[in-house]
């Protein structure tokens, strides 16, 4: 008897120590987000960093010199044909004021910052490079970060990071409009970066802005602006590290650089 006592004892010893040998399964549904891969769709003058499977760009990136273009601005949005294969972009190039008012068609690498170059002014406005922006946004708070770029590109060449942040809470898919008609979510944060030189002394310098996507907010983007360390932490361990110097990275301006008064906005 004891020693069936002591047999049944190991027994259940090693029953409590095994390793389940089964994965436990995934859980599935909208409240699952997968692990966060980004591939890189490059057009040349600017790329992209985008989320294949949710059919989004994160991140945009192109180097911008001394404007010397002028050409009109084309109208239509495309899908881009040219598309890598699986890799899933909006289902309609559809304006998305067709289905929510007050939305624009928001560039991410701009439009006008490439108007030396047709072609490029075309891929610009493939719906992989856009994202649904409140009007107000698009217009004046977000076109004040790109109109420092445009102006401050005259004086020394730039490079220009930026991209957008979506949000699962429920309270970011209370502005999801577009979800069904296009397969995009609404992005809950816009950001950039402009990294440069100083003329006088050819020291480098760099100012980054992190945007919550709301109206009202006006051009003062004093209040937005961070380091790239405090950027790169908002945006979380999933997205990759912000490529500029690693000793730029604590450099946080105290004001947005004023425009210069012979600023070409063209």
């Amino acid at each position: 008897m004891r020693q069936s006592l002591v047999a049944l004892l190991i027994l259940l010893l090693s029953a409590c120590t095994q390793v389940p040998t089964q994965t436990p399964s995934r859980p599935q549904g909208i409240l699952y987000v997968p692990p966060l891969t980004l591939t890189l769709i490059d057009y040349g003058r600017f790329s992209l960093l985008y989320d294949c499977e949710r059919g989004e760009a994160h991140r945009f990136q192109y180097r911008l010199d001394a404007d010397h273009g002028t050409l009109k601005r084309p109208n239509a949005f495309t899908l881009d044909k040219a598309f890598p294969a699986g890799c899933a972009q909006q289902l309609t190039s559809q304006r998305y004021n067709k289905v929510h008012a007050g939305f624009d068609v928001g560039h991410l690498a701009p439009i006008n910052q490439f108007d030396d170059d047709l072609p490029t002014m075309l891929e610009t406005n493939h719906m992989p490079n856009l994202v649904p922006q409140l009007s107000q946004h698009n217009r004046r708070t977000w076109y004040a970060t790109e109109l420092i770029a445009e102006c401050y590109r005259d004086i020394r060449p730039l490079e220009v990071i930026g991209g957008v942040v979506y949000g699962d809470s429920d309270a970011d898919r209370a502005n999801d409009y577009f979800v069904e008609s296009h397969g995009i979510r609404t992005p809950e944060f816009f950001w950039r970066v402009i990294l440069t030189t100083d003329p006088l002394d050819e020291h480098p310098k760099i100012i980054a802005w992190y945007i919550p996507h709301r109206e009202g907010l006006g051009t003062d983007i004093d209040p937005y602006l961070v380091s790239v360390h405090q950027l790169e932490r908002l945006l979380g361990p999933d997205e990759p590290s912000i490529e500029v110097p690693e000793l730029l990275k604590d450099d946080k301006a105290a004001f947005s650089w004023p425009l210069p008064q012979s600023c070409n906005r063209s």
